[in-house]
């Protein structure tokens, strides 16, 4: 029997269930997104005490980049995989409330650091302990909601996320922002204390609040932990990995293409656009850049849930049609990139990128959460982070590389549709080529 009548016909799916999720699921999704919010602001903390952080301690430009860039790319990229592997090992809200404490713990810390080695080491605990994020709360989606209200929690979570640097950024200004009005009147402990280094303790203190909140979460399926009896085999993920290597690396390696442009885009448009026009500024730039990426994010989380809702058919194959054909839209925004001869025309193509890889990027957790078996689902999702960390990595070292070989004034443009252009195209074939063996690895997930 085909695999895909398996799916879609007389066997009905969960998906099709008319099951609803309860109302204990969306009480679960606003903790969870009250988390991520918290964890925004003790991330985005960093940056904004950075002018302090040189003052007071003598940190250079270098260091400044190492701490906000390195220090938390690396690390959280270390840590994914084996948070994943405790999060399905020994239960999900376990292992998210341990990694609360982590980075609470670690950004309180920062405040009574007196130099660049313990301040980065201890932005090294939070980046750890936010690698919990993505893994474990996408995970923990599933054992809450049925598939047929999956992706809209997806959704919700993804939009939250997407939107967090920003919030953190607000709530931490806010906080700094009170913290030099008030700082007379704080007791005397704090008083004595510069204001940043009280701003780093109070933005860490809701975090025994959460893993308390967190604890009366009520699971209504899976809750992420190794049932008794399972085996050693049951918790390996090589064996599921040998036999769905096929699915596997068509929606990484798709993930990782896909990936490459906007790595590019970010870190080399700003110095590209002053070689490439006269009289153009980074800060300018650096305002008409945000704007365009900014309405390309919007356009993006309306483009995800739309494009399930208007395509017709199997509906566990609608995700990978929808990002297909969306990979495939990007590839002429990046080509008309090479023939732009004004601003507004590369601000305008890089942002119809942005809405393209974020329309697809927000269906990839609800298809790798059909791809992966309970028991190793949080494990497969901190490849999703991972993947694009090392392609974002990449992206800007292959451009720099290549813009030498190539005009002075342009080239580093056509570096990044040099890049872009194939990644998008490569992109496109594996999401298509992926329908086959994807079909084949959720039914066998099925049984």
């Amino acid at each position: 029997m085909d695999t895909a009548m398996h799916i879609s016909g007389n066997n009905v799916p969960a998906s099709a269930s008319p099951e609803k999720a309860p109302a204990s699921a969306w009480y679960a999704l606003a903790i969870l997104i009250g988390t991520t919010l918290f964890a925004f602001v003790d991330r985005q903390i960093i940056n904004l005490i950075a002018p302090s952080l040189q003052k007071d301690l003598g940190i250079s430009d270098l260091q400044l980049g190492m701490l906000q860039g390195l220090g938390f790319a690396f690390f959280a990229s270390l840590a994914a995989y084996p948070i994943g592997w405790l999060s399905d090992r020994y239960g999900r809200r376990l292992v998210l409330g341990c990694c609360i404490m982590v980075w609470s713990i670690s950004t309180a810390a920062c405040a009574f650091q007196t130099s660049f080695a313990g301040i980065f080491a201890a932005a090294a605990g939070i980046a750890i302990g936010e690698a919990a994020l993505t893994p474990v709360i996408f995970s923990m989606l599933p054992d809450l909601f049925p598939e047929r209200q999956r992706n809209t929690a997806n959704f919700i979570f993804f939009a939250v996320a997407l939107l967090g640097a920003a919030l953190g950024l607000a709530l931490g200004g806010i906080t700094l922002d009170l913290l030099g009005k008030k700082h007379d009147a704080l007791p005397a402990f704090f008083a004595s204390m510069d204001s940043w280094r009280v701003a780093l303790i109070l933005v860490a203190a809701p975090g025994p609040f959460f893993v308390l909140l967190l604890t009366t979460i009520r699971m209504t399926s899976n809750t992420g932990r190794i049932a008794e009896g399972g085996g050693p085999a049951f918790d390996k993920i090589l064996p599921f990995l040998r036999e769905h290597w096929r699915a596997i690396t068509c929606i990484y390696g798709a993930i990782f293409a896909y990936s490459l442009p906007l790595g590019a885009v970010g870190a080399w448009l700003p110095v590209a656009m002053p070689r490439a026009f006269q009289g153009i500024d980074a800060s300018s730039v650096g305002v008409q850049l945000g704007i365009a990426m900014g309405i390309g994010s919007i356009i993006g989380l309306i483009m995800a849930p739309l494009g399930i809702k208007l395509l017709r058919g199997d509906a566990d194959l609608k995700p990978l049609r929808t990002a297909r054909f969306y990979l495939t839209a990007a590839i002429l925004p990046t080509l008309f990139i090479l023939f732009a001869w004004e601003p507004w025309q590369i601000y305008a193509s890089v942002g119809a990128q942005v809405a393209l890889l974020l329309g697809t990027g927000a269906l990839m957790p609800g298809v790798l959460q059909q791809l992966s078996p309970p028991h190793l689902r949080s494990r497969l999702l901190s490849l999703l982070g991972i993947a694009g960390a090392i392609a974002s990595g990449l992206a800007p070292m292959i451009v720099g590389a290549m813009s030498g070989l190539l005009d002075a004034h342009r080239g580093l443009l056509t570096a990044m549709v040099i890049v872009g252009l194939p990644a998008w195209i490569v992109a496109a074939i594996l999401m298509s080529m992926a329908r086959r063996p994807f079909i084949a690895t959720i039914t066998a997930i099925r049984g």
